[in-house]
């Protein structure tokens, strides 16, 4: 069925899904599911997926503590989308995808999960910071899983990341298997670099752009296995700013490093041509 933003919508008696007219702190809504396979917020600035758990399970991603809504700003945490620039190839950083309100312009749901499709097109804001006419869709799958495509549509090539947020319990217990030997090392200039460990145990800081992953990156801790199945990448980044980096962002408590990793379906080496498309899908195993 489809569902207007309208107000609340019930079906069946078996799931709930709502806008909520609530704020985070000031202003802007954010859309809330609750549905018998999963909880899940949503921020309609960026389309930003920011909370997602499976009905007895754990939650997939991570926000930083001290992380705030802001209209106009970047928050920390869940899946903000990174376009139509990569890192600080423009201004704001990272693009300005994810601090732009889109539109909800699907919304659908079974007893199987929902489905929502979200809309951003060209304005004078945006044609301030980047000259091109463009329009943009995100489609988002939630079941007991997380799929979401990015389709794009633009005069210019673009570059762009799912800059996912995984959360986990120690990050010194974390290993990472499936992203290739071949990367870019963002804290050496960029540096092309090569390793012959093909698990990566995280132990100091981290910003790397793997440019030969392969289509699945597994994370792994103790009693939890995440799946991270990318399609039509060209890079998986996977980023942690260890004890040193996170002083320097505001809205991170100490320590909020040892809970997160950053795994990242991306099109950087290889730009997103017009009617190109990136897919990522999240999964516990």
């Amino acid at each position: 069925m489809y569902w207007s933003m309208g107000g609340t919508c019930w079906c069946n008696d078996l799931w709930r899904a709502s806008i909520s007219a609530q704020y985070l702190t000031q202003n802007d809504l954010f859309l809330e599911i609750h549905h018998p396979l999963f909880d899940a917020i949503l921020l309609k600035q960026g389309a930003q997926l920011i909370h997602f758990q499976p009905k007895g399970g754990e939650p997939f991603f991570w926000s930083a503590k001290r992380s705030t809504f802001q209209k106009g700003k970047a928050f920390r945490g869940g899946i903000p989308l990174c376009w139509p620039w990569f890192g600080k190839m423009g201004t704001p950083s990272h693009g300005f995808a994810r601090i732009v309100e889109w539109e909800m312009a699907q919304y659908s749901e079974n007893e199987e999960g929902v489905q929502l499709i979200f809309e951003l097109h060209d304005d004078a804001f945006t044609r301030s910071l980047w000259p091109y006419a463009f329009r943009a869709r995100l489609e988002m799958h939630l079941n007991r899983a997380v799929e979401l495509c990015l389709h794009v549509n633009a005069e210019k090539a673009s570059t762009a990341a799912l800059h996912t947020y995984l959360t986990c319990q120690n990050i010194h217990d974390v290993t990472v298997m499936g992203l290739g030997s071949a990367y870019n090392d963002a804290l050496q200039g960029g540096m092309a670099c090569e390793t012959k460990e093909p698990v990566l145990h995280v132990n100091h800081s981290i910003d790397r752009i793997y440019t030969m992953s392969e289509a699945t990156t597994l994370l792994r801790e103790k009693d939890r296995t995440l799946s991270i199945t990318h399609k039509n990448h060209s890079d998986v980044v996977v980023w942690n700013p260890w004890r040193e980096g996170e002083s320097s962002f505001a809205d991170m408590n100490e320590n909020d490093y040892t809970q997160m990793l950053c795994i990242e379906s991306a099109r950087i080496s290889k730009s997103l041509a017009c009617e190109d498309r990136l897919h990522v899908k999240i999964a516990s195993l």
